[in-house]
């Protein structure tokens, strides 16, 4: 046996080219058997069928068994094979057996038996649109063919993992999708302009079979002749211990043939920019999409990822299979966080591959435009938020598959104790866009409410025992006092958010609702509330305070009480002073159905909001304290842990706000306990420190009587 490679310089297309002699091996007619083995179909009992007709009975035939292995065809007029030929992309299986006498009749001759193997890159198959990319599937035909080299490199061999390794990758790769019918049609249209630059006449024939059983897809071709035609050459052989001298047919073939050929080959799949740049962007939407379902079951450090994936779990079905298509009523509720989950990932840890998923999505989509015979029947963004459906989907169903295994006591205390301000304030908007119910999403918004309450009490008691700091000179002892109950106020509402209002007594709802219009700021009091009474009330405590500013001389306590310089404190107080008036003049209007006099005024206020920081600026100082006392007082979360040589070793946590560690769901689900047990402690105290808040509050309002 003789090899010739050629096309090692050039990657995508590799040709190897082997011949036979008559006298090198047992029968020829056994490599059609070679090429086609268990492919061919009978549509009753084919595969019985098959193996007892096709049995290999020479070396020879063992080539068609071979090449006929990879492809079924299925004919309901004939049994049909893998084979290709010039004439034919399935041959018969009689046609077969005709081949097999040509076979048997060239050997007969002494003629020899050429076997070139046209090996093709992966991508190369991809970028000519032969071969449809499917990452995933890639990704694992890759993997399971280095488990086969590796299998094969063991010493000492085993034999049955070698089998088995190898089973595996083919079965891997047989679930490609190839349009072979390009690859018959290339060989088709080049092997007789090879053979005839050869000096090969009419006396040759020829077959070939696709194989996709390895990484590499490749095509086995075979050819020989019924004449002899090649130049007869002297060759010394052994047969029996004896050296003889006998005649064969040449075997080498010339080299520039088979770099034309190959070259042919190349350009006959070669396809037009176009087509090729639009297979280049398929392949980007694929790699995008792949990487971000790659990443979705990683390791990684998110408090909010790791509650919905808890809440889910705590929430599964007892029974039956989970899809994220299913409308099961059990499921709702889980799917609602797990709808969640998928939002917060890709707007968060899969970010990046997401947004590059979605451009390159709107980029391929494009192409496709001149399909639509009208523009308005084209809707680009419509068309690529059906694909990110599609894709989120996928990453749901994904985190099914990774979470089915595990469960949660339902019993276990509520780990949302766990979320910030900022995080509560998102869970609310993600489950606003779910099915889930109006009671789950309600008990969020209350925890919303209280955890912004906290951080305000916490606040405002900073602030006032900020003010027992500053002397108590005539100056300035006005604003002080006034700060003061201010203040007090500010506490007590807060208390008051903190508690449920089913817990609330009716002088204590009252009281909340009194509070709450006496501290709002103008900007947030309702038209149908500015009344004279209410104005005329709002605007004395406004002169009042405004008063007590113009005389403190101590501009260190204006900048603790209001943040800002006296100057700026004053401007504050003369713009909620003119949106009481404003809103005054619209609520007389509403009344005497004078609407229309109102725009000037709702434009001025426009205008008025618009220049407005206060606010904003006490928002965000209420939010950024809420970051960071909240944490400070939470529990202890839940343990992190760092995978290495495929075990969980637990970690000490540390401090979030000093180091950035990552955590697993997987194992925050399986150890999770200690933490809630940490959190039910937290539920506890807090309820004794709110009803402490409560009787404090009842005292407060007796001494006041």
């Amino acid at each position: 046996m003789r090899n010739k490679k050629v096309g090692s310089d050039s990657p995508e297309i590799i040709v190897t080219f082997k011949f036979e002699t008559a006298t090198s091996v047992e029968k020829f007619a056994r490599y059609v058997d070679y090429s086609d083995r268990e492919a061919a179909v009978l549509i009753d009992y084919a595969e019985e069928a098959l193996n007892n007709h096709l049995e290999a009975s020479s070396d020879f035939e063992k080539m068609i068994s071979y090449m006929r292995r990879d492809t079924a065809v299925v004919n309901e007029d004939e049994r049909r094979t893998s084979l290709f030929t010039e004439t034919s992309n399935n041959i018969s299986v009689n046609e077969m057996e005709e081949l097999k006498e040509k076979l048997n009749e060239a050997q007969l001759l002494g003629n020899n038996l050429w076997n070139p193997v046209v090996s093709f890159d992966i991508a190369y198959l991809i970028r000519v649109g032969i071969l449809e990319y499917n990452p995933e599937l890639e990704a694992n035909i890759d993997r399971l063919d280095k488990v086969f080299k590796a299998a094969e490199k063991e010493k000492p061999k085993n034999p049955k993992k070698i089998y088995q390794a190898k089973k595996a990758l083919e079965l891997e790769a047989r679930k490609r999708i190839v349009h072979q019918d390009k690859l018959k049609a290339a060989m088709q249209e080049n092997m007789g302009k090879f053979l005839k630059a050869e000096g090969f006449d009419e006396n040759t024939f020829w077959w070939g079979s696709v194989h996709l059983n390895t990484k590499h897809i490749h095509v086995h071709l075979s050819f020989s002749e019924t004449k002899t035609s090649r130049k007869m050459l002297e060759v010394q052989k052994e047969i029996n211990g004896k050296t003889i001298t006998l005649k064969e047919p040449r075997g080498k073939l010339k080299e520039k043939n088979i770099v034309r050929f190959k070259s042919n080959i190349f350009h006959f799949l070669e396809i037009d920019e176009e087509k090729e740049f639009k297979i280049l962007k398929e392949v980007e939407v694929g790699k995008h999409r792949q990487a971000i379902l790659d990443q979705v079951t990683d390791i990684y450090d998110s408090t909010l990822l790791n509650f919905y994936l808890e809440e889910t779990v705590r929430r599964f079905p007892k029974e039956g299979k989970l899809n994220y298509s299913s409308n099961r009523k059990d499921f709702r509720e889980a799917k609602a966080y797990l709808t969640a989950f998928v939002e917060e990932y890709v707007r968060t840890i899969g970010k990046t591959e997401y947004e590059a998923f979605t451009r390159s999505t709107r980029d391929q989509l494009e192409d496709y435009r001149h399909v639509y015979s009208k523009k308005e029947q084209f809707d680009l963004e419509k068309l690529v938020e059906k694909r990110q459906k599609t894709l989120k989907t996928a990453l749901a169903n994904r985190m099914l598959k990774e979470l089915k295994n595990y469960s949660l006591n339902q019993s276990e205390a509520i780990t949302s104790d766990f979320l910030n301000s900022k995080e509560l304030e998102q869970v609310v908007e993600d489950l606003k866009q779910t099915k889930i119910s109006s009671k789950e999403l309600g008990r969020y918004k209350g925890l919303v409410e209280r955890s912004y309450a906290e951080a305000e009490e916490q606040y405002f008691r900073r602030k006032l025992r900020g003010l027992d700091h500053f002397e108590d000179m005539e100056s300035n002892v006005g604003l002080k006092n006034f700060s003061k109950r201010k203040f007090e106020h500010h506490i007590q509402l807060a208390q008051l958010k903190q508690m449920s209002s089913r817990d609330l007594s009716e002088f204590e709802k009252e009281k909340k609702k009194r509070l709450k219009s006496e501290l709002e700021t103008a900007r947030h009091l309702s038209i149908d509330q500015a009344s004279d009474q209410r104005i005329e009330k709002r605007l004395r405590k406004l002169v009042e305070e405004e008063q007590l500013i113009k005389k403190t001389r101590d501009k260190t306590l204006i900048q603790f009480i209001y943040d800002t310089g006296k100057k700026e404190a004053l401007a504050s107080i003369a713009k909620e002073k003119k949106i009481l008036q404003i809103k005054n003049k619209i609520y007389h209007n509403n009344l005497l159905k004078n609407k229309k006099d109102n725009i000037p005024l709702l434009k001025e206020l426009k205008m008025i909001y618009g220049e407005e920081e206060s606010v904003k600026l006490f928002k965000k100082k209420i939010k950024q304290f809420s970051k960071q006392q909240i944490k400070l007082k939470r529990p202890q979360r839940h343990q992190r842990f760092y995978r290495k040589n495929k075990k969980y070793i637990k970690k000490r946590l540390l401090p979030r706000s000093r180091f950035k560690t990552k955590r697993s769901f997987k194992k925050a689900l399986q150890n999770g306990h200690e933490a809630f047990q940490s959190m039910t402690s937290l539920s506890n105290h807090e309820l004794k420190r709110a009803q402490q808040k409560k009787r404090q509050s009842d005292e407060e309002e007796e001494k006041g009587r």
